[in-house]
């Protein structure tokens, strides 16, 4: 099974068709595929007034502790927020109080020594990094302790390999051997955690075998997808209202299909937003991708997703849309899981699917849908999502609309 991320030039490269894509539109998609195919950015030396020990990796900067003079310095550099590591009596003048008179938002995360380097402390480091693409500033005293606690972000949650993350850590300034071993118990404990998530058997072999046949008929497909006795095609223009996509917005159509949504996406989010059309069949990427290209919409990639796992970048999507596809997840908690990671912190999560009512649905329904909504519905909540409403549909008979954050 392909389990690799596919981008939409090197598919337009598979089939002879150049692509149009801006510069613009791809420097916006290339940090996020760098990231999905494992490449690691390069840390870079900065400087901060006279701090000690600075670099910066994207938006992010660390360094060693900052005098009350640099703080005007840091504003300078358009720093927007500044996270302390250290503890109450390390600093002698009131940091917090700089920081904030200057504008910029204060957070501490207080810890000292591997006596006091909790759990909690990694998983506060992770949410506070992932749930803002503002530019921040990690600091401690020397950047030992930013090194250990960026190490475990790096890995679990933007998927760097350990000793890649690992070499990145030591040049922002990690050096205790004993924070190291603590991050690195962190980790391992965490990947297992996951490991054990993924390591599930299949609820439904053999349900994609007609999507992954390299002689599938796409044309068959749009022919059956594209016409006004489907529900959801019928009922296209309300699904996309309730949406309610921003411009700028960042979308996964998963189980894209034949591309119908992915298309109405791509006006939806505008020349600044992105949409990507993820599907397991290679036949219906190359179809979204030369689509694309006849409309010239310049702002699709065609992603080509494996059995367990949706393929795209960590907290890389505002809108996860799946739309009759659910019931063709052959591994749901793997599947669920690479969604939870590639969903911004708050994203929205809309599942459409075919209300299986035994004695009342249809004996194709009955048989090809493995479960009802409420199955279902437990599922994605036990993934960690939150259910926010289940939408009506004018039209809707067969289909229903639940809309999921991430929590």
């Amino acid at each position: 099974m392909l389990k690799s991320l596919t981008i939409a030039w090197s598919l337009f490269l598979i089939t002879g068709t150049t692509p149009l894509y801006s510069q613009e539109a791809n420097a916006n998609l290339q940090e996020n595929v760098e990231v999905a195919n494992g490449k690691q950015l390069i840390i870079l030396r900065g400087k901060l007034g006279a701090a000690k020990n600075v670099h910066h990796l994207k938006n992010l900067y660390f360094s060693g502790q900052f005098s009350e003079a640099d703080v005007s310095e840091i504003k300078r550099q358009r720093i927007k927020r500044v996270i302390s590591l250290r503890t109450s009596g390390e600093v002698a003048w009131d940091e917090r109080g700089a920081v904030e008179d200057a504008g910029m938002e204060f957070a501490e995360i207080p810890f000292k020594s591997a006596d006091s380097l909790t759990d909690e402390v990694f998983q506060r480091v992770r949410e506070t990094l992932s749930a803002s693409q503002q530019k921040t500033l990690l600091h401690c005293g020397s950047a030992n302790r930013v090194g250990c606690v960026w190490l475990p972000y790096r890995v679990l949650d933007e998927g760097v390999a350990l000793d890649a993350a690992l070499a990145e850590a030591r040049v922002i300034g990690l050096s205790s051997q004993v924070l190291e071993t603590k991050a690195i118990d962190y980790i391992s404990r965490n990947q297992a955690q996951q490991s054990g998530k993924e390591n599930e058997t299949s609820v439904k072999p053999g349900i994609n075998k007609n999507f992954i046949d390299p002689d599938m008929s796409v044309q068959d497909y749009v022919k059956r997808f594209e016409i006004e006795s489907r529900e959801v095609y019928l009922a296209r223009d309300a699904i996309l209202s309730e949406l309610a996509i921003s411009p700028g917005a960042s979308v996964a159509d998963v189980g894209a299909g034949t591309g119908l949504f992915s298309r109405m996406f791509s006006k939806s989010v505008g020349k600044k937003g992105w949409v990507y059309a993820v599907d397991i069949s290679p036949r219906f990427i190359e179809h979204i991708n030369r689509q694309a290209d006849a409309m010239d919409l310049t702002n699709i990639t065609g992603v080509l997703c494996a059995e367990n796992s949706i393929n795209l970048p960590p907290h890389s999507v505002d809108v996860v849309f799946v739309c009759d596809t659910y019931h063709h997840f052959e591994y749901p908690k793997s599947t669920l899981a690479s969604i939870h990671r590639a969903l911004k912190p708050g994203g929205q999560f809309v599942v459409i699917d075919f209300d299986r009512i035994p004695g009342t649905s249809r004996e194709w329904l009955l048989g090809h849908v493995r479960a009802g909504k409420e199955v279902f519905r437990a599922e994605i909540m036990d993934a960690g999502f939150a259910l926010d409403d289940e939408v009506a549909i004018e039209g809707f008979k067969e289909n229903y609309f639940l809309r999921f954050r991430k929590k």
